[in-house]
């Protein structure tokens, strides 16, 4: 008889326990799932205090345009590679509304550019949209910085009805290391306020371009082009 109370009493210990265990348990996965929640509304690159851009690297995320390297992490000041810039620009010429209303013309052939890459689509439609990327780039080496700049340029000729203004060029401290194919495309860049010089006057145009820097003055060459919607010539007889 003491021995079926005493069972008793462990079985009720057991299951009340069990209870507990249960309730905390379904009490822990909502707190999970709403925290999730909380992470996926509010989710931005972590690393990004402090460098300057920073709201327009996060509109340009928050747009699906910019990707991080893994734990929520951008890694701003990294070196851009040419993967890395043709990506870029074949992410921000999806959100151009004159680019996308337009035919693809012939896409390019890069000799580098390895089929099953996870950058090699991004490629193919950039220089389906105007882009004029040598074929024999090497995905991996660093972008300079007067070539993302030359490159933005490509993309706001072909895609923006760009205003008539005199361009005064501006004095570049360190104009002599730019490359003279590249001259024009950065004056007008600087004009354009697609990128600016530093507080030197200077553009360090052989200089890597970082991830940061790249990201912002795609931001402003989306801007640019936008508010300057190129206008397909209506066909002939209308």
């Amino acid at each position: 008889m003491v021995k079926s109370v005493k069972s008793t009493e462990s079985t009720n210990s057991t299951k009340s326990a069990k209870r507990k265990m249960a309730a905390g348990f379904a009490a822990l996965c909502l707190s999970a799932a709403l925290g999730s929640q909380v992470f996926a509304a509010d989710a931005g690159f972590s690393d990004l205090s402090g460098v300057n851009g920073q709201d327009k690297i996060l509109s340009l995320q928050e747009k699906g345009l910019l990707k991080g390297t893994g734990n929520a992490e951008f890694h701003p000041a990294a070196s851009l590679t040419n993967a890395e810039a043709v990506q870029m620009i074949a992410n921000g010429l999806s959100v151009i509304a004159s680019a996308q209303a337009a035919e693809a013309a012939e896409k390019g052939v890069f000799i580098n550019v390895v089929d099953t890459a996870w950058y090699a689509q991004a490629f193919l439609d950039a220089s389906s949209k105007g882009l004029d990327i040598d074929n024999a780039v090497v995905p991996s080496e660093a972008m300079t910085r007067e070539q993302y700049t030359a490159y933005l340029v490509q993309i706001v000729e072909k895609w923006a009805n760009l205003p008539m203004v005199n361009l005064v060029p501006k004095d570049i401290a360190d104009d002599a290391d730019l490359n003279p194919v590249y001259q024009g495309a950065v004056q007008r860049a600087l004009a354009w306020k697609i990128t600016a010089l530093d507080e030197n006057g200077k553009f360090n145009p052989k200089g890597s371009i970082t991830r940061a820097e790249a990201a912002v003055m795609l931001y402003n060459m989306i801007e640019f082009v936008n508010a300057h919607p190129f206008a397909a010539p209506a066909p002939a007889g209308e």
